[in-house]
C-alpha cells in the first residue's frame, strides 16, 4: 500500500482534491553479482585490467559543526522526531541500508550486505558478517544476528502502528509488514501484507536505527530516555563523551570501519572563531556575512549544499479565478526564477522545477525554459507576462492577497519584494497578508486559496521527505499524476532518467496541478585545508563520516 502523508494531502487539497496512489507491477532487487570478464579469443586482447585505487589515509581527527543545535528529546530512535538528535543516534547506530549516494537516490548496504526481492510481498535481507555490536553495556562485543534485527522490526512495526508515532518517522511502509522470521543467523524473511515498494528505502530512513533488544528495553523502562548511557549499538562510532560536543571515536569491531580514529560533532556556535582556533574543521555558514569572511581564510575549501525545504505556492484550481491557466503562468513569469533568486536570495538559491535541484535526476532551468518562469531574460518573461494576465481578466481581479508565513517574512523582506515585482510587471494592485503556517495550511485543507479569492501563499513548503525523487514527486504532486505516472512514481528505484525527465516536464506544464516550485535555497559548507569528505547533502547522511579521512 502507498501512504500519501498529510503534508502531501494539504498541497493535494489546494488543487482541488487528492488523488490516491495505488501499487503497480514491482520488479525485484536482487543481490547484485560481480560483472563477469568480457569473452576472449585468440584474436583479441583482453582489457587492461585498472590500477588498484591508491589507499585512503588512516588516522586522525576531525572536528564539524552540524546544521542545528542539539535539541533532544529521546535517544530511543523510533521514537524521536526531532533531527537533530540524529546527530548523535546515527553515528552509534546502523541501519539496515543505507543511502550509498543521497544526491543520485542509490541504496546501499549497511547491516544487511545485500537484500533480494523474490515477490512483491516478499523481502529477504542477508545481514553482513562482519557487523558486531559495542562491547559496552549493555551489549558485548558480539555479532548482530537476524534475531535480534528481527525483534527489533517487531517493535519498530508496532510502534509505527502507534498513533503516537511522530510524523517525522515517516513509517509508513512499516505498517505494510505482516511479520518477520529469522530463516538462519544472518537471513532475515520480511513479509508484507501488501506491496510495498517504499519499504526498502524506509529501512534506510533517517530515523531506521537498528536497536539491540536489551537496549530497547532499557529505554523502555528507562525514567530517562535521554541518558547518553543509551547511546550504544552496531555503528561505526563510540561515544566517548557528550556535553556540548559529541566525541566519539572509531569502533574497531565495525563493518564499515572508518578513516578516521575520532571525530567531534558539535553545535553551530561561534564558528569563525573556533575554526581560527583550530577547535573546528569544517562548519555551515548560514549567514552571507559568514561566508565571505570565510572565504578570506587561507585555503579554505567551500561546498554548497541545498537546504531541505523549497519556496513554493499553491493555489486552489478547481474554480475561478485560479482554473484559468493562463493567470498562474503569468504570475510564474512574473516572477523569473533567475530574477527571483537575485532580487530575494542574493543568489543563494537555485530554480526549482517538479523535481528540486538537490536530487540528481531534476531537470535543469534551461531544460524548462520554455516554461512561463523559467527563460533565461527576466524582461522578456515580464511582458510575456502581462500579456497573459490582461489576456486572462487578471486586472478585473482588483487587489490580489498573498499570505506569507511569519516566520518567513522577516528573514528577507518577501513581501516587498514579491509584492513590488508582481505589481510593476502585472499592473495590479497586490496586498500581503501575514500569518502562520497553522492557519496556511488550514486554508490550504479549505481550498481557500482560490474558489472565487484571488489570494495564494508564497513560502517554505515541509521538508522533502527522503532522497527518493518518487517520494517528492507524490508528496508534491500526487493529486495530479495519471495511473501510469503514478505507476512511474512507485517503480524501484532507480527510475530511468529519460522516465523521470519527461514526467517533470509534464508536471512542469501542468497548471491544473496548483503548485508552483519557486526556488531551493542553499548555504555553504566550509572545510579545514587537508580535510576530505562526500559532497554534503541536506538529508542527514553522518553515516558517511566512515569516508571522511585527512590528506
Amino acid at each position: 500500500m502507498i501512504h500519501l502523508s498529510r503534508r502531501a494531502l494539504l498541497v493535494a487539497a489546494a488543487a482541488g482534491g487528492a488523488g490516491t496512489v495505488t501499487a503497480a507491477i514491482l520488479a525485484t532487487d536482487r543481490p547484485r553479482a560481480p560483472q563477469s570478464p568480457l569473452p576472449t579469443s585468440p584474436t583479441t586482447t583482453p582489457p587492461p585490467r585498472p590500477a588498484a585505487p591508491t589507499p585512503l589515509p588512516r588516522g586522525g581527527a576531525v572536528a564539524l559543526a552540524t546544521d542545528a543545535s542539539f535539541d533532544v528529546d529521546t535517544f530511543d530512535p523510533q521514537r524521536s522526531g526531532e533531527p537533530s538528535t540524529v546527530e548523535l543516534l546515527g553515528r552509534v547506530h546502523a541501519r539496515l541500508l543505507q543511502w550509498a549516494d543521497p544526491h543520485d537516490a542509490r541504496l546501499g548496504p549497511d547491516l544487511a550486505a545485500a537484500w533480494e526481492q523474490p515477490t512483491p510481498d516478499l523481502l529477504l535481507l542477508h545481514l553482513d558478517p562482519t557487523a558486531h555490536w559495542h562491547a559496552s553495556p549493555p551489549l558485548d562485543g558480539s555479532g548482530v544476528t537476524a534475531d535480534q534485527v528481527a525483534a527489533h522490526l517487531d517493535r519498530a512495526v508496532a510502534i509505527a502502528r502507534e498513533t503516537s508515532a511522530p510524523l517525522a518517522q515517516r513509517s509508513a511502509p512499516l505498517r505494510d509488514i505482516a511479520g518477520v522470521e529469522s530463516i538462519d543467523a544472518r537471513t532475515l524473511r520480511i513479509r508484507l501484507a501488501s506491496p510495498s515498494p517504499f519499504l526498502p528505502a524506509a529501512l534506510a530512513g533517517e530515523y531506521a536505527l537498528v536497536l539491540h533488544p536489551a537496549v530497547a528495553d532499557t529505554l523502555d523502562a528507562a525514567a530517562d530516555p535521554r541518558s547518553p548511557t543509551h547511546l550504544v549499538g552496531s555503528g561505526p562510532w563510540l561515544l566517548q563523551s557528550f556535553d556540548v560536543t559529541a566525541r566519539f571515536r572509531a569502533h574497531p569491531g565495525s563493518h564499515r570501519p572508518p578513516l578516521l580514529e575520532a571525530l567531534a560533532v558539535s553545535q553551530p556556535v561561534d564558528v569563525l572563531d573556533r575554526y581560527r582556533t583550530g577547535e573546528l574543521d569544517e562548519f555551515p555558514a548560514f549567514d552571507p556575512r559568514t561566508a565571505a569572511e570565510a572565504r578570506t581564510l587561507p585555503g579554505i575549501q567551500e561546498v554548497h549544499v541545498h537546504q531541505r525545504e523549497i519556496i513554493l505556492s499553491t493555489f486552489a484550481t478547481d474554480a475561478p479565478p485560479w482554473s484559468d491557466a493562463r493567470l498562474l503562468q503569468a504570475i510564474s513569469g512574473a516572477l523569473s526564477r533567475a530574477w527571483l533568486a537575485e532580487a530575494l536570495l542574493a543568489g543563494r538559491a537555485d530554480p526549482c522545477g517538479p523535481l528540486p535541484p538537490v536530487y540528481g535526476a531534476a531537470l535543469p532551468a534551461d531544460a524548462l525554459a520554455e516554461i512561463p518562469g523559467y527563460g533565461p531574460d527576466a524582461a522578456t518573461e515580464a511582458r510575456d507576462a502581462r500579456q497573459r494576465w490582461e489576456a486572462a481578466g487578471g486586472p478585473a481581479l482588483g487587489p490580489v492577497v498573498v499570505e506569507f508565513p511569519a516566520i518567513f517574512e522577516p528573514r528577507y523582506a518577501a513581501s516587498a519584494v514579491i509584492l513590488s515585482r508582481l505589481e510593476a510587471v502585472l499592473g495590479t494592485p497586490f496586498r500581503p497578508s501575514i500569518t502562520s503556517y497553522t492557519a496556511i495550511a488550514r486554508r490550504v485543507q479549505e481550498r481557500s486559496y482560490g474558489n472565487g479569492r484571488a489570494e495564494f501563499w508564497f513560502g517554505w513548503g515541509a521538508p522533502l521527505p527522503s532522497p527518493d525523487p518518487r517520494e517528492a514527486l507524490l508528496e508534491l504532486y500526487g493529486h495530479a499524476l495519471t495511473p501510469a505516472e503514478r505507476g512511474t512514481s512507485i517503480a524501484p528505484i532507480p527510475v530511468a532518467p529519460e522516465t523521470l525527465a519527461e514526467l517533470q516536464r509534464s508536471l512542469a506544464a501542468r497548471w491544473s496541478a496548483g503548485v508552483l516550485p519557486w526556488l531551493q535555497q542553499r548555504n555553504e559548507r566550509f572545510r579545514r585545508p587537508g580535510t576530505a569528505a562526500p559532497r554534503p547533502s541536506p538529508f542527514w547522511d553522518g553515516h558517511r563520516d566512515v569516508q571522511r579521512y585527512r590528506t
